[in-house]
């Protein structure tokens, strides 16, 4: 497994990157954080969360604690997940993913991001406050403050 940000907040309240999965494993922990993974490449992605079985399909988000013991396996050969990590006492994470039309124009607030999955700009991180439009696939990570 590798991984690649591709965002982090100067207080370290938050990253996203991107987690390459290609064979069975546990994944990081990472104490005291929660973690929300949503695949954007591959079929399926089997996890082992504090010892309970769970099946992550495509553009679904799965959340977990950052704290519990994970284990990955790839049944269906290797995937790659967007993967959200924050401090819960600071920021709550939330991922949509959205299919937009070719004349579609979503806007992005500065608590924004968009990782577009299918597209003309695919692999790419959009930070807001912007906009992404035209056709395409797109998880929309939002981080809310705590307040």
């Amino acid at each position: 497994m590798s991984e690649r940000d591709l965002a982090r907040a100067g207080d370290g309240s938050w990253r996203i990157s991107l987690a390459d999965i290609d064979r069975d494993g546990p994944l990081a922990r990472f104490a005291g954080r929660r973690r929300l993974l949503t695949l954007v490449e591959g079929t399926v992605l089997g996890l082992e969360v504090d010892g309970e079985t769970h099946v992550v399909e495509p553009q679904r988000p799965f959340d977990f604690s950052g704290d519990a013991d994970v284990v990955a396996s790839v049944p269906e050969g290797a995937v790659r997940a967007l993967d959200v990590v924050v401090d819960p006492e600071v920021v709550s994470p939330f991922v949509t993913v959205l299919e937009l039309g070719r004349s579609s124009v979503l806007p992005l607030a500065d608590d924004q991001a968009a990782y577009v999955v299918k597209g003309a700009e695919a692999g790419r991180l959009l930070s807001g406050p912007g906009e992404v439009s035209g056709r395409c696939t797109v998880a929309v990570v939002t981080l809310e403050r705590v307040s």
